[in-house]
């Protein structure tokens, strides 16, 4: 059992390790995301079971993108790392981004194997999927700085039927590089 465990962080840290390699190019993207969640809530047969979240707290993510196509719009490889500062989820996802001038709508399509660390350290292939959906509005000169919105959907088809899903709406400040 330990050894199944060590051999999938060594599997994560090798296909990080290799993607980060990659990325070296002008072709990857990082973004650095302080993300505030206002809205939580679960759709479902009887309607939407939501609720506006009582208390703002901010949730840093960093998202690496390897884009391939054109400026305006252009799709790839992601990894995305979610931290409660306590403890950090990361995993991989497909991600398509187009700039429309200084508005960026962004969507992805992530989970399936997860790398937990902080005060769990574990992997995990889970059936467990988490797609994405924002718009930003890029801001200054440079346009590395942008504001915006989106919605997160927590769709897990082993545990729930699929007409049941979670979703967090969420603002949030990126930085671009």
């Amino acid at each position: 059992m330990i050894r199944q465990r060590n051999s999938l962080r060594f599997g994560f840290l090798a296909a990080f390790l290799l993607i980060a390699a990659l990325g070296a190019s002008a072709q990857s993207q990082w973004d650095i995301n302080l993300t505030i969640p206002y809205y939580a809530g679960v759709q479902s047969d009887s309607g939407d079971l939501g609720t506006f979240t009582e208390y703002l707290f901010l949730l840093p993510n960093v998202k690496w993108t390897y884009y391939f196509g054109s400026e305006t719009l252009h799709f790839g490889p992601s990894l995305q790392l979610w931290t409660l500062i306590f403890e950090s989820a990361l995993y991989p996802a497909l991600s398509l981004e187009s700039n429309l001038g200084d508005f960026v709508l962004n969507a992805s399509f992530g989970g399936g194997a997860f790398l937990f660390f902080g005060l769990v350290n574990d992997g995990a292939f889970e059936s467990v999927f988490l797609p994405e959906m924002s718009v930003a509005y890029r801001l200054g000169k440079r346009k590395i700085f942008s504001v915006g919105t989106g919605v997160m959907f927590l769709i897990a088809p082993g545990t729930a039927d699929l007409d049941e899903f979670a979703f967090i709406g969420n603002a949030f400040a990126r930085w671009t590089f």
